[in-house]
């Protein structure tokens, strides 16, 4: 038996079209739990009600839905030791390309059926599990205007959903002001940094729709990947941002790139932090990797 998280307006059609078509045909079942606003606690109260009682017939718990509703779905649920999977129903599905899941939602079910559970890192960033990217300054501020935004919902309706981001990136350059940020990794060793726009903490290489901000990020090898873009104008932060996606930043003098264990972050102003995409919390934050502490199918 399996558990359902479906997010109801990315997931429901998902779930409609194929998973009800394999509980009739497979031995296997599939409790589906909806959900129209995955932030509500309520909701999360009656899924780990259903777990306690539940689980040890409980094969995995599968995400049909985005990046938003998987990060809800591991900081509430990892607890439980239990394995996951996830059929991509979101905009920008960064997770899911990382470990190469099919957008297809049959072979994403069939992944999850055929497949034994691998072990991944995850990133705790204060009280925060995050699973792909964490991101300190404009990608926070673009986050929070973009989750909701009438924008991404047009976008997502023609199925560009994951131009989103970008735009919001694009529109909010001008009125964002860099920050001072000190870093400091576990050995004690301190890098400060001026005219800060982006500090990204990669456990994998993408964010905001499939950009590669932490290009050689490996979910698996104990590390996190650093990306801190500094000491540039607006301007010039918009005219070298194609190299992002040719992964070409990385060699760029307005790019540092490290790799650490553990470290802490500092501001001399409260900037905003985005795991996954979604809103955790203002600087200051205490980061570190948690290597091979969650099983994906």
């Amino acid at each position: 038996m399996y558990l359902l998280i479906v997010n109801s307006h990315s997931g429901q059609s998902v779930f409609k079209d194929f998973a009800q078509k394999l509980t009739i045909k497979l031995d296997t079942s599939f409790v589906p739990y909806f959900t129209h606003d995955y932030q509500e606690d309520d909701f999360w109260v009656q899924v780990k009600s259903f777990i306690k009682e539940k689980k040890s017939g409980l094969l995995g718990i599968v995400v049909v839905g985005g990046d938003g509703t998987l990060h809800r779905a591991i900081n509430e649920l990892h607890q439980f030791n239990l394995p996951f999977g996830l059929v991509p129903a979101g905009s920008g599905n960064d997770f899911a390309k990382a470990l190469n899941i099919p957008l297809q939602h049959e072979k994403a079910f069939a992944r999850i059926l055929t497949r034994t559970p691998d072990t991944y890192d995850l990133i705790k960033v204060n009280n925060h599990l995050v699973l792909s990217v964490a991101g300190v300054g404009i990608d926070a501020e673009t986050a929070a205007r973009t989750r909701n935004s009438s924008l991404k919902k047009w976008l997502n309706r023609i199925g560009l959903g994951k131009l989103s981001y970008l735009i919001t990136f694009i529109t909010i350059l001008g009125s964002f002001t860099p920050y001072s940020l000190e870093l400091t990794q576990q050995d004690g060793q301190k890098h400060n940094f001026t005219k800060v726009w982006l500090t990204a903490v990669g456990n994998t290489p993408f964010y905001g729709g499939g950009i590669p901000v932490c290009p050689q990020a490996d979910p698996q090898d104990g590390l996190m990947d650093v990306t801190v873009v500094h000491r540039l104008s607006w301007f010039k932060l918009l005219l070298v941002l194609p190299a992002v996606f040719f992964k070409f930043h990385t060699k760029l003098p307005y790019v540092t790139c490290l790799k650490t264990k553990q470290m802490t972050v500092t501001t001399k102003a409260s900037v905003l932090i985005q795991g996954d995409g979604e809103l955790i919390g203002h600087t200051p934050l205490e980061i570190s990797i948690l290597p091979s502490s969650i099983r994906f199918f």
